[in-house]
Parts: structure tokens; C-alpha cells; sequence
């Protein structure tokens, strides 16, 4: 099992800065982009053999304007489920700017000048701004708007359920479903039939594949905090348009 647990705290503060507004003057300095750089080696892929890198850009060279001071723009190899394994990897990554006072938002929209770098191809970019205040981050994850628990998970809740459906999505769109039955938890990518948000119709798919990498990376930190021990099996999801898409299956490891 991946050792993220050392995140888990992380998960209620975390937030998503829309606009970096009232976050002080403070700058990100040379050696703590530097930091994130080295950071991002240490993160655990779903998939070792997908490529994968970071650059990091002035905010005002990828069309941002909410005062953002930088983008952390993802690339990788087009291999299956890469989708899925960049939104497991940026979730980490998430996570590590939040504990060291970096605000970040997973920002799909954005255009970088570059659609390739080292030989590979870009996903998608967080906006970062440094953070002078603790307190700027969410003080109560609870009110944050999300789905009831019964529309995202069946089964027994393993204590974990209520926390891990608070993870990030595109658009809020929140496209998960995890059946708990016969000692497995089976993860869904779940699109309700005719409904995709704000999104572009051909967006929905693409973003929905990164989201799950994100909830997944999630799930297993919770599951390692609450001592829950698997075998997970990852499934293949080339985007089809159907309701509900096997993602991963996580069989219990008793004794």
C-alpha cells in the first residue's frame, strides 16, 4: 500500500482558490519552486510505466488571470488510463502544496503555449499562489457542497465513505459511484444519463478520467488511516459515454 498517509489531515483544509484574494504579498521564491519540482519525483504513480513531468510556468503565460503567481502544468505519455493515472499523481501533488502553504486550483481551462514538453503530451494545470495564511483554507469541509452519501456509495461505509466524497472534481461534478459488497469495493466513473453540467459535452468524458485518478488517491488515503488493507485491480476506461464505467476493484486483505 502506497504510504500517502501522512496527507490525510491535508484533506480537511484543503481548498480550491477560485481567486487568490486577501492571501497576503508573500511570494513563491526560487527554491521553493524548486522544492516542488523535487517533490512531484517522490509522488506514487497508479501506473510506473506512464511518463509523466512537470513544468512550471508564469501564470500569465497560460491565460490566467486571477492572480494566480504560477501554473504547474502536467504532461504524459498517452498510454491507457493516463488520464486516470495524472489525476492520482496531481492529487498528491495537490495535497503537498496545501501542507506547505501553497494555494491550488486544478484549473482545466487553461491554454499553455506548450501542448508538448520532453516528448510528451499535456493534461491539465494547477494555478498556485503562495499562502501567508493558515486560516485562508477551508475552516469546515462539511459545508462544502457535495453529493449525499447514498448517491456515490452503497454498502458498508467503512468510516471512510463520508470523508472521501468531499474530493475534488471538475466542475463539482463529482463522478464516482463505489459499490462495498463481498469484502470489495468496486469503484465507478458514473455519468447520470443525459445530465453533464457546465461542461462541454466533449469535455465531460476527459475531465471525469482525471477526477477518478483524484478520488482514488483519496479513497486509498483514507483507507490507509483507518488500517484497511487491499489488492487493488485497475480496469481499463477508454471515455465510452455509458452510465457506469468500472474503474478499480479493492479486495480486502483479512487478517
Amino acid at each position: 500500500m502506497n504510504e500517502m498517509i501522512n496527507y490525510y489531515e491535508i484533506i480537511f483544509k484543503r481548498k480550491s482558490f477560485h481567486l487568490f484574494r486577501d492571501v497576503g504579498k508573500d511570494k513563491l521564491s526560487q527554491t521553493e519552486i524548486e522544492d516542488i519540482q523535487q517533490a512531484y519525483l517522490d509522488f506514487v504513480p497508479l501506473y510506473p510505466e506512464i511518463k509523466t513531468a512537470i513544468k512550471i510556468v508564469p501564470a500569465n503565460t497560460v491565460n490566467f488571470k486571477r492572480d494566480a503567481e504560477y501554473c504547474i502544468l502536467i504532461y504524459s505519455e498517452k498510454k491507457d488510463n493516463y488520464l486516470m493515472n495524472a489525476g492520482y499523481i496531481g492529487e498528491q501533488l495537490d495535497l503537498w502544496l496545501v501542507k506547505h502553504n501553497i494555494g491550488s486550483l486544478w484549473f482545466g481551462i487553461g491554454k499553455p503555449d506548450e501542448l508538448t514538453y520532453n516528448g510528451l503530451d499535456y493534461v491539465i494545470m494547477f494555478a498556485i499562489h503562495k499562502i501567508n495564511d493558515e486560516t485562508k483554507y477551508r475552516k469546515d469541509m462539511f459545508k462544502s457542497k457535495r453529493k449525499d452519501l447514498e448517491e456515490i456509495w452503497s454498502g458498508d461505509d467503512l468510516n471512510i465513505a463520508n470523508i472521501v466524497r468531499f474530493s475534488p472534481s471538475a466542475c463539482n461534478s463529482q463522478p464516482w459511484y463505489v459499490e462495498n459488497k463481498d469484502d470489495e469495493l468496486t469503484v465507478y466513473r458514473y455519468k447520470k444519463p443525459g445530465k453533464r453540467g457546465i461542461m462541454p459535452a466533449k469535455a465531460v468524458s476527459y475531465f471525469n478520467r482525471i477526477d477518478i485518478g483524484i478520488f482514488l488517491c483519496i479513497l486509498e488515503i483514507c483507507m490507509q488511516k483507518n488500517e484497511l488493507k487491499y489488492d487493488r485491480t485497475l480496469f481499463v476506461d477508454n471515455g465510452e459515454d455509458i452510465e457506469y464505467t468500472k474503474s478499480a476493484v479493492y479486495k480486502k486483505i483479512k487478517g
